[in-house]
């Protein structure tokens, strides 16, 4: 009689068991944020909402911050897949429009409108959202590195990065002041105007004003 044996779980199903906790994770937390804001959100709660161990979060999540940041970071990572497929001579502005022509989802956008409330009078959620925003530039600077070669300046790379971050994020705060708290139609179609509009005044800010001609 031959001892039995564990096989593996094969690749495909090992990658969905991961998504799933990782996506029941991320919904534990936001769950917390909403009901109770950002000090309640701790891995022993959101662990136990999500029906793991401590010891399974941190296997996905080696801090609390990463677990709120799990949508943003695979809604920016799809925007850079989109912003790859682009003609490599194409303007960057020209490329950047191209990829925001729909809203983001309602997951993102409703953990916006929490995220942003609350950082109104929340220590925890303004550190949280300064974060976000670097490893958001992070994120871009990689991809921008990507796009202009080994020649692109740091610099360069680094300033564009964070001004599209810091216009983002600015676009977004004032939609969710301007949303009300409320998610339909009109303010999905507002924060894709707001931040399409918040993009064209970053690339314009800084170009020649026309002469005006004397009369």
């Amino acid at each position: 009689m031959t001892a039995s044996t564990t096989r593996p779980a094969p690749d495909g199903l090992r990658a969905r068991n991961k998504a799933r906790t990782t996506e029941q994770l991320a919904r534990a937390a936001y769950e917390i944020l909403s009901e109770q804001g950002f000090e309640a959100v701790t891995a022993d709660a959101v662990a136990d909402r999500a029906g793991v161990s401590r010891r399974t979060f941190f296997n996905y999540f080696p801090r609390v911050e990463l677990v709120l940041q799990e949508s943003v970071r695979g809604t920016i990572a799809d925007l850079i897949e989109r912003f790859h497929g682009r003609p490599v001579d194409e303007p960057l502005h020209a490329s950047l429009d191209a990829v925001l022509d729909e809203p983001f989802s309602d997951e993102v956008l409703e953990q916006a409108l929490v995220i942003f409330g609350q950082a109104q009078t929340s220590a925890a959620a303004r550190h949280y959202l300064q974060e976000a925003r670097d490893l958001e530039a992070v994120q871009i600077a990689e991809a921008l590195t990507e796009r202009l070669g080994s020649s692109a300046d740091p610099l360069q790379v680094q300033v564009v990065a964070d001004a599209l971050v810091a216009a983002g994020h600015r676009a977004c705060a004032v939609w969710v002041e301007r949303s009300g708290g409320v998610l339909d139609d009109t303010t999905r179609a507002l924060q894709l105007t707001l931040l399409r509009r918040a993009y064209q005044h970053l690339f314009t800010a800084f170009a020649p004003v026309p002469a005006q001609q004397e009369s």
